[in-house]
């Protein structure tokens, strides 16, 4: 009887909550995200188009796209498995509502009934967009593959949902069965590595890989279907296993999660990046390090750049896997940016961002208690310039490790003369652009008397310019790429001469590092 009761109190809650959502809703703000989502669909729609075009029917890039593209599917699809392990190691990827953890979950009130009913809620939500991103990429692609447009919307629908089933169900079994975090991750690295081969081997054998090898081949359909099959009961164990999930870790993702989300909205990406940690549950090593017992003088250089490195050394291992996975993806990106395609810019300049944050953490540090560093006779600005030095050496190296990624590649001997050359201006570019991130001042005393478009366009250019600042970096490259087919002699020294201008953003981002109290003086 009391079991009944808590189920039809489920539903009066739910019912309750669904009507309260009605009520509060805001017309204008739910206009304002459908016109951004449709403005962000016809952009990229947009782009998709123009590549296709590019790339008429019988082109090097088409036959490229089908040799390599089943493979590259493979691979997303092992990417979405390892995420979805990943975060079912870590409580995820269901996140409740505090309220939900605390008055629900603890109470008399089956757990199973609440867990699989959110989880399929939330299975319900991520399938529309999913489904939808899949059929835009497959109507747009249909050109290139050489296929009927109706097949290939459909397949890329398929391909969409069936992705959404791998993450989820992977991550629902992985928390259901309470997988340790280390295990999780061996297990994602192997579901990540069969695809990565075969892009490497330039064929097709992983079951993610069937799916992207039916958009070109018709006799292929039997196996995506079984893939299909495969992925759906993966989900269904996963929603069956779920109600095993630790209410600890629920309630710590329930709390990190709305915080998270609070961040991703005001675009704070620092926040957001140190929320991530904490989701993974990274610990800084304790202890005191070698270091800690080595004099590197009495400067202030000195003593900053000590500092620097023991934040370093105190690194826990998953963030030096992180770090040097970044560095590869960085470099990949960059690799196939070189072959023609702007695309993987974003990725290899968000990579970059990424890696210069993490080893700016004494920056960030400061940034947040700038009343450390008060009673050592500097100013706080000259501390935080004199910080980026030892970020800065890191990124090259972050840069080198990219370099040695496109080894797998053609042509590996003009892209390393274009990496090393590449390596300062990237490596200062990065490091100047994520500590304007840092350091910067969203909010001025100026601006509420300025238009509201010129308020609008302000604030847009704060929020883009540390990725600015990154992508001057790869002018060099972009240079070189521009005359790599007409004369390979005239390379180096085009990457010379264009990563030495480059370094003119990250210059000037330091000075405004040094002396931005005066300028705020200034204009104040």
């Amino acid at each position: 009887m009391a079991q009944v009761v808590g189920v039809e109190a489920l539903r009066d809650l739910a019912k309750a909550r669904r009507q309260h959502f009605v009520e509060k809703i805001d017309i204008v703000n739910a206009l304002y995200k459908a016109y951004m989502v449709g403005a962000a669909l016809l952009i990229g729609g947009s782009l998709l188009v123009g590549l296709v075009q590019a790339a008429p029917l019988g082109s090097a890039v088409q036959m490229e796209v089908v040799k390599f593209g089943p493979s590259y599917v493979g691979l997303a699809f092992g990417a979405f498995l390892f995420a979805g392990i990943r975060s079912g190691s870590r409580g995820g990827p269901l996140a409740l509502q505090g309220a939900d953890v605390r008055m629900i979950l603890l109470s008399g009130v089956p757990r199973s009934r609440l867990l699989r009913s959110r989880a399929i809620s939330q299975i319900r939500s991520a399938a529309a967009p999913a489904l939808l991103i899949g059929g835009l990429a497959g109507g747009i692609a249909h050109r290139a593959l050489g296929a009927g447009t109706l097949r290939v919307v459909v397949e890329g629908a398929v391909i969409g949902l069936a992705a959404v089933m791998a993450f989820f169900g992977s991550g629902y079994i992985a928390a259901g069965k309470g997988v340790g975090k280390w295990p999780a991750t061996g297990a994602g690295v192997l579901l990540l590595f069969w695809p990565a081969w075969d892009v490497y081997a330039g064929r097709a054998f992983f079951p993610g890989s069937w799916l992207g090898k039916a958009l070109f081949d018709q006799d292929y359909l039997l196996n995506a279907g079984i893939t299909v099959l495969i992925l759906l009961a993966v989900l269904a164990a996963g929603i069956y296993f779920l109600p095993g999930i630790s209410l600890e870790k629920v309630e710590n993702r329930a709390r990190l999660v709305g915080t998270l989300r609070f961040a991703a909205t005001m675009r704070d990406i620092r926040t957001v990046i140190l929320l991530r940690r904490q989701l993974s549950e990274e610990r800084p090593r304790s202890g005191r390090s070698w270091v800690s017992a080595v004099s590197f003088g009495r400067s202030h250089t000195a003593v900053v750049s000590k500092r620097s490195i023991e934040s370093m050394l105190r690194w826990p291992l998953e963030r030096i896997i992180r770090f040097v996975i970044l560095a590869l993806l960085a470099g990949i990106s960059a690799r196939l940016m070189w072959s023609g395609s702007l695309f993987p810019l974003a990725v290899a300049v968000l990579a970059l961002y990424v890696g210069a944050t993490d080893l700016l953490e004494p920056l960030s540090q400061l940034a947040d208690h700038p009343d450390a560093v008060t009673g050592i006779g500097i100013p706080v600005a000259r501390v935080e310039s004199r910080l980026l030095l030892i970020p800065f050496v890191g990124m090259i190296l972050f840069v080198l490790i990219g370099t040695a990624a496109t080894a797998a590649f053609s042509g590996f001997g003009i892209a390393l003369h274009v990496g090393l050359i590449s390596a300062i201006p990237l490596a200062a570019s990065a490091t100047a652009g994520a500590a304007v991130g840092i350091l910067r001042n969203r909010k001025s005393s100026n601006l509420p008397a300025l238009m509201p478009e010129v308020v609008a366009m302000a604030s847009l250019i704060v929020e883009i310019l540390p990725f600015i600042i990154i992508m001057s970096g790869f002018v060099a490259m972009v240079d070189s790429y521009n005359l790599h087919v007409l004369n390979t002699s005239l390379i180096d020294t085009t990457a010379i001469s264009a990563g030495s201008f480059s370094l003119v953003f990250p210059l000037a981002a330091w000075t405004w590092i040094r002396r931005r109290n005066e300028f705020s003086q200034v204009s104040g």
